[in-house]
């Protein structure tokens, strides 16, 4: 089972994550795709933005704790289903079951959060081949740092997302952002709602609580 952390970052969030993880170990960071291996690589993270798709659900990019020995295996797209204009693009095949963290991108503006994610053997039905014992308590470490640095709304609950300083400071203190969330919420559930009733021929069913 993988470990996550929903979270509200800016890119100057982004640094401060990375820079802290180093501050444990060694650190490279890598990209979903490019046009050539050595592009994958971005090993100048703390001078330019890491380059990832701008689709939210792949916007990102992993971490890989160079404390854990991982060999990474690259593959290129293609074939018949792949659309040219994706085909050739290099990517880490073997990255299911690597010892590293997946980071996903926050779009705040849209109230679109992202995560830190470690699969752990979710995605590796053949087991890890680095120490997981190990790597979990590496986790344990980010994860105290985040919550130690974050703040979170009033209305909190168990699994809202953690604002870093920098997405605090810009978004998450003031009540008008958290108010905007609300009502867009609000009205994807009438639609969803509406949706139901007009086309799917459903009923709401009130709450007698």
């Amino acid at each position: 089972m993988g470990r996550q952390l929903q979270l509200a970052t800016t890119e100057k969030d982004e640094v401060e994550l990375l820079r802290f993880i180093r501050s444990l170990t060694p650190i490279r960071v890598f990209r979903s795709f490019a046009r050539s291996t050595a592009e994958l690589w971005i090993d100048d993270w703390e001078n330019r933005k890491i380059p990832s798709p701008k689709f939210h659900y792949a916007a990102g990019f992993y971490i890989w704790p160079q404390t854990f020995p991982w060999s990474p295996e690259y593959a290129q797209t293609g074939g018949p289903d792949c659309r040219p204009a994706d085909a050739g693009q290099f990517y880490i095949a073997n990255v299911n079951e690597a010892p590293v963290f997946h980071f996903s991108r926050s779009f705040l503006d849209e109230h679109s959060y992202g995560r830190i994610y470690w699969a752990r053997d979710f995605s590796a039905p053949n087991g890890l081949d680095y120490d997981e014992e190990a790597f979990a308590r590496l986790t344990d470490s980010v994860w105290r740092w985040i919550r130690k640095v974050s703040h979170r709304p009033s209305d909190a609950t168990k699994h809202s997302r953690y604002f870093l300083p920098d997405a605090w400071s810009r978004y998450g203190q003031f009540a008008a952002y958290h108010d905007a969330e609300k009502k867009e919420l609000e009205e994807l559930v009438a639609r969803n709602q509406k949706y139901m009733i007009e086309v799917l021929g459903g009923k709401v069913v009130k709450n007698k609580g």
